[in-house]
């Protein structure tokens, strides 16, 4: 058992069932980056988060498989920061051996509405999408679901924390890898990295999360701060590099920064400029 493990095996656990208080379907999300380094400091200010535990186990491997359009039209609205878009993907839990199938819609105030059905245990998580399944995709997006395609796949181990009583949920994903579903080489673009999202029912800027962050003492930006990410568009763009993303290169300039400054704590921003 890791480090890791143990720490969070010495938290408070909450169940599946437990955790319909704070699912948080509709919800406003952030993400930050922050160096794995970081996660003992971060579990233990955390003292009233309880870890979400499933057969025993509190880290999940999640696989995904993502899709878009031929004219990458998912892609093109997230690169473009539009507010207003929607994701499509297939989510399998290795512990549970369940997968869905989800859209996440987001409005023009910038908050997730999660809708998902699951699938059919018999055959392979990712199988070809059923009739059904497309009728469920053209009840939420219309005509388009009609024209998406699988066009990313990727893997990663999750851990969630959850606050009961403030409503709010903390998931940290950690060994974060892609490939395209027609290759069999897998990328990992953040090695030295732990995506954290916190998922609240109402914005707040503060939090003992946040002021964990803050505490680090090699703390440098974007580290530890709000930071526009997508995993999807990170894959894509990990995958198949041609893709058209100059309007994502502040984001893409502060990933790589992260990964820099993670990789190597010690630096500072005038090391970059050198």
């Amino acid at each position: 058992m890791t480090t890791l493990e143990s720490q969070l095996n010495a938290k408070p656990d909450i169940g599946l069932d437990s955790m319909d208080s704070v699912a948080l379907m509709d919800r406003f999300d952030d993400k930050y980056l922050i160096p794995y380094a970081w996660l003992p400091d971060v579990i233990d200010a955390l003292p009233n988060f309880r870890v979400l535990r499933i057969n025993d186990g509190c880290m999940t491997r999640y696989n995904n498989l993502y899709f878009d359009t031929q004219d990458d039209r998912c892609f093109a609205d997230h690169v473009r920061g539009k507010n207003k878009r929607f994701k499509v993907r297939i989510r399998h839990y290795t512990n549970t051996d369940v997968a869905f199938l989800e859209v996440k819609l987001r409005d023009v105030y910038g908050k997730t509405t999660k809708h998902r059905v699951s699938r059919n245990g018999q055959d392979a998580w990712n199988a070809p999408l059923t009739k059904e399944e497309t009728r469920f995709l053209a009840s939420h997006l219309g005509q388009i679901a009609e024209a998406l395609v699988p066009v990313l796949q990727s893997r990663f181990d999750r851990f969630t924390l959850a606050d009961v009583d403030s409503g709010e949920r903390v998931t940290m994903d950690h060994g974060l890898e892609f490939v395209s579903p027609q290759k069999d080489l897998w990328t990992s673009p953040i090695p030295n990295l732990v995506v954290v999202e916190r998922k609240q029912r109402h914005v707040n800027h503060q939090g003992p999360l946040l002021h964990s962050f803050r505490a680090q003492k090699q703390r440098r930006a974007p580290l530890g701060r709000s930071i526009r990410m997508s995993k999807f568009v990170l894959g894509r763009l990990s995958t198949t590099p041609e893709l058209d993303a100059k309007s994502y290169r502040s984001g893409l300039r502060d990933i790589r920064r992260a990964q820099t400054f993670a990789l190597n704590p010690e630096l500072t921003h005038n090391h970059l400029l050198r």
